[in-house]
């Protein structure tokens, strides 16, 4: 059984509903101490380019925010390595419930699920480039995450016609791999650049929302994804690529 509780409100102190003592990525993600748990998986993204401007804000906002002497402990920074922005989730290991898998494939191993959608999706070959929905694809920044999860950008298509495009993307893989998450168009395009390990309340959080406010400058960009990839994961931190969506 999870142990609740309280939080109070950041404004006036009042006493909020009752939550887990970690936030939802501790342990699922993350132990308490911040070491990544294993949480295997496959996923379609785009990792940042090395040469991208963007990293070098994410980097600067990082380092912003991993030597303030009060919320630092609270934040357990990405590497770089791993910056991407998620396309379209594929299925991990632990979240089974409808909806998060292929109809029928709920109860298969995680290995032979990443066999089945490589299939699928090799089959794809030039198809993506043909209906004008390969890469590459023009992002633009527009706000921060709340860091109730983890702190990330939450990006869009760099014009109304772009974020269209990345939709129907969207649709076309989950057309592709027979299944669409409960979430699939209310989906919001992000770059995670931390996970919370430990809640932030009261002033803390204020001070936090208004450090990550001033931090905008360093990210407010458009950026360039040039690669789609379908990748498995063991944890958070490395995402391995078995091949170029389009090969």
């Amino acid at each position: 059984m999870v142990e609740m509780t309280a939080t109070t409100n950041a404004a006036d102190g009042t006493t909020l509903a009752a939550r887990p003592p970690y936030p939802t990525a501790v342990p699922l993600k993350f132990s308490v101490d911040g070491f990544a748990q294993r949480y295997p998986g496959n996923t379609i993204i785009c990792h940042l380019p090395t040469d991208s401007p963007l990293i070098e804000g994410i980097l600067q906002v990082q380092k912003t925010l991993g030597t303030h002497p009060t919320y630092a402990k609270s934040i357990r920074f990405m590497p770089p390595s791993s910056f991407h922005m998620t396309v379209f989730d594929g299925v991990r290991e632990t979240e089974c419930e409808p909806g998060m898998w292929p109809e029928g494939l709920e109860k298969n191993p995680l290995d032979e699920t990443t066999s089945v959608f490589s299939v699928k999706l090799r089959k794809l070959g030039r198809q993506l480039a043909d209906e004008g929905l390969a890469p590459p694809y023009r992002m633009r920044f527009a706000k921060f995450s709340l860091p109730e999860i983890g702190i990330g950008l939450e990006v869009r298509g760099a014009t109304d016609a772009e974020e269209a495009r990345m939709r129907l993307l969207r649709d076309r893989l989950a057309d592709t791999l027979g299944f669409r998450a409960p979430n699939h168009n209310a989906y919001i395009f992000h770059v995670t650049t931390a996970y919370m390990i430990r809640h932030v309340d009261g002033p803390d959080l204020v001070e936090l929302q208004n450090t990550l406010a001033s931090l905008v400058p360093l990210v407010d960009q458009e950026f360039e994804l040039c690669a789609t990839e379908f990748c498995t994961f063991e944890d958070m931190d490395t995402f391995n690529r078995l091949f170029y969506l389009g090969e």
